[in-house]
């Protein structure tokens, strides 16, 4: 039986493509990455495409909590092992080539960066991402280490209670003053983490159906988006000096988050279509390598009369490079990359019971 939901794959790429738009239309000017990309109108609309961050995460808290069924914190780490490395190092070699070739003044990496990014725990070593999207995979990881937690201790049970308590503490924590000023870009905590909660919250229901509990935490989780939103809105005008209209992000982020309800309450969706498969594959490689290759090849070929259709093209380079890369990384050595961590964690584990049973002796 198929359970795959074709209609988050919808959602994946739209909300993948919404941030390569928002980037190449917007941060790369405003930012100075690609001042090049100078699209003063279109701006006005491709600024609030920036939701797609947020959509991600709670896509990932679905898609997470699926997978996780029956599963234990070894399998856990070598799903996630080999899902998130083999495009990433992939991305990370190339967009460190291209920053070498044509990085110019604007963008440079140093061995040490490139090898702290390798860990994708950079922060923790001091060292900038190589590219500016890779902020949000120190995100995810945080998240995945509060799942590998619960089920390293075997607390899986009480796992609706952890999401309702992130929710409410998430939300709560949002009203505060400190939530205007919090390290957003390292810290999980109250921003992100709103986020995978109601994505977890989401396959619950599907999974369990509804009650008054659920319910109530879904609308603390609308609570919960519609205002981390607007106050990201509220933070980016001040960052850029240009109005983010919070009537428009509560509408954008009521359709995403009621087409997550049809997902989650109905048992049959209209677009729930098997070839939207092929869109869901392109959104992690696209994600990896469109931001800094794109403003770099922008600012290296574009000029006032072709930047437009620069951008045009080198988003469809993108959708096509990521294909390759899912079909040359993800699916070839993807399984390598599980079978070989498997493999080192069982040993690791006997490792430990036998220490374990030499102490005992």
């Amino acid at each position: 039986m198929d359970t795959r939901f074709y209609e988050i794959d919808i959602l994946r790429f739209l909300s993948a493509l919404a941030v390569v738009i928002f980037h190449y239309t917007y941060t790369g000017y405003m930012e100075g990455f690609a001042t090049i990309a100078d699209f003063p109108q279109l701006r006005e609309f491709t600024k609030y495409a920036y939701v797609g961050i947020n959509f991600f995460f709670i896509i990932s808290g679905f898609v997470i909590f699926m997978s996780i069924e029956g599963s234990n914190a070894s399998r856990f780490v070598a799903s996630r092992f080999s899902r998130l490395f083999p495009a990433y190092w992939c991305a990370l070699v190339l967009t460190t080539m291209f920053t070498l070739l044509i990085g110019g003044e604007t963008f440079s990496v140093t061995i040490t960066q490139f090898f702290a990014n390798i860990t994708m725990l950079n922060p923790l070593f001091g060292q900038n991402s190589i590219d500016s999207a890779y902020w949000t995979l120190f995100i995810e990881l945080q998240f995945y280490f509060a799942v590998l937690l619960v089920l390293r201790l075997k607390l899986s049970h009480y796992f609706p209670h952890l999401i309702a308590i992130t929710l409410i503490g998430s939300t709560l924590a949002l009203f505060s003053d400190w939530a205007a000023t919090v390290d957003m870009w390292h810290g999980i905590f109250p921003h992100w983490s709103g986020y995978f909660a109601v994505g977890c919250l989401f396959y619950l229901t599907k999974r369990d159906g509804l009650n008054k509990a659920k319910g109530v935490l879904l609308l603390v989780g609308y609570l919960f988006v519609l205002k981390q939103s607007t106050l990201f809105g509220d933070l980016m005008s001040q960052w850029f000096a240009i109005e983010f209209n919070s009537e428009v992000l509560v509408i954008l982020n009521s359709l995403f988050f009621f087409s997550f309800c049809i997902t989650s309450l109905c048992k049959n969706h209209p677009f729930r279509i098997k070839s939207c498969y092929f869109l869901g594959v392109l959104t992690y490689p696209l994600y990896l390598i469109h931001q800094h290759i794109g403003y770099m090849t922008f600012s290296y070929f574009g000029n006032q009369d072709n930047i437009g259709w620069i951008v045009a093209i080198t988003i469809a380079v993108m959708l096509l490079l990521a294909y390759v890369i899912h079909r040359c990384f993800e699916v070839t050595l993807g399984p390598a990359f599980k079978q070989f961590s498997m493999q080192w964690l069982n040993k690791l584990t006997h490792s430990v019971h036998r220490i374990k049973a030499i102490k005992v002796k």
